[in-house]
């Protein structure tokens, strides 16, 4: 996963320190789960951790209640999600005062995702996420051009594309991209972007390019909270079968 590397964490009392540090900061942490094809994920914060029992205790927040105790009744795990440490886990759930406190015992591990506070999915080699938009190059007289590609990688902050040579002169720094269409997991949405950087990737024998392509990299300046959401799901189901896989 190059640039987001998952680091596995079997250490109780590392796992102690960075729930304690959740707590400490009320750092926002979601709970999600896959129901029936349907994606769900709620807010929720540590508010209490019970050193002698193993187990912490969370809450959640303001509007959260409802679907907090929809995502956890009858179930015996939840998965947990820490932006701000970049923490992803599995809890038991061993008692719940619903709709308000819930119970679940310490993971027997984490997985922290390195080097970016923002979860990033690289995708270019399942071609899963598809994006559709027009942009305009000022010259002699102003050139328009579709552009059909499939992302390199994606955040709920950002994307980036690769393009040809003749391609990579269609966009400048600070760029805008107007109504960039989206299409991931069969599902569309509409986003603006502007360009953040572009970088020159030479040919190498890790990443099989043949020629030299430039990595247009964006980031949303306009993007709908519902669309966001699916977005931050989205990529947390894909991390997490990579970690099942290690």
């Amino acid at each position: 996963m190059s640039d987001q590397q998952l680091q596995k964490i079997h250490d109780h009392a590392v796992i102690l320190k960075l729930l304690m540090g959740a707590k400490e900061s009320q750092l926002e942490v979601f709970v999600w789960r896959l129901v029936g094809g349907s994606k769900y994920l709620a807010k929720v914060r540590v508010e209490a951790i019970r050193k002698q029992r193993s187990d912490f205790m969370i809450s959640p927040l303001d509007g959260q209640s409802e679907m907090v105790q929809e995502m956890l009744v009858g179930q015996n795990s939840i998965d947990l999600y820490i932006p701000e440490s970049a923490l992803l886990f599995r809890a038991q759930i061993r008692q719940t005062d619903a709709p308000q406190r819930y119970y679940l015992g310490f993971p027997d591990f984490v997985a922290q995702v390195e080097r970016r506070k923002n979860l990033r999915l690289q995708v270019y080699e399942s071609d899963e996420i598809k994006i559709n938009f027009s942009k305009m190059m000022m010259a002699i007289r102003p050139l328009t051009q579709q552009f059909h590609k499939s992302c390199f990688d994606i955040s709920s902050g950002g994307f980036s594309f690769m393009a040809s040579r003749m391609e990579s002169k269609f966009f400048k720094i600070n760029d805008p991209i107007r109504t960039i269409e989206f299409e991931v997991d069969n599902k569309k949405f509409y986003v603006n972007a502007e360009v953040a950087l572009i970088k020159e990737i030479e040919p190498d024998e890790f990443n099989g390019l043949t020629y030299k392509v430039w990595r247009v990299c964006c980031r949303f300046s306009q993007i709908d909270l519902n669309a966001k959401k699916f977005l931050e799901v989205f990529i947390l189901e894909k991390i997490k079968e990579k970690l099942n896989a290690i």
